[in-house]
């Protein structure tokens, strides 16, 4: 019993150690996020909102800015645009 105590009390301090020596500090495991522009982009080829030729149009569920999803020839070209090696 003793022993159990003792293991968890070193591997709870050595994982706090860890944590506590990352810290808030910039270099993290995750880049930034990037310019504004290339979010922004980011976010209309990967839309995370229903599309309405797809599947049942609930008006609601975009905002307002994301109201005139891509048209279906555009978003057909996305992947073979990007990615020509593809061969699609």
């Amino acid at each position: 019993m003793r022993h159990r105590i003792i293991t968890f009390s070193i591997i709870f301090l050595s994982s706090l150690a860890v944590f506590t020596a990352g810290g808030c500090r910039a270099g993290g495991f995750l880049p930034p996020a990037g310019p504004l522009a290339g979010q922004q982009a980011n976010a209309v080829i990967h839309d995370p909102f229903p599309q309405g030729d797809i599947g049942p149009n609930d008006l609601g569920s975009r905002p307002p800015s994301y109201q005139t999803p891509l048209p279906m020839p555009v978003r057909n070209r996305i992947v073979p645009d990007a990615m020509p090696w593809l061969g699609r």
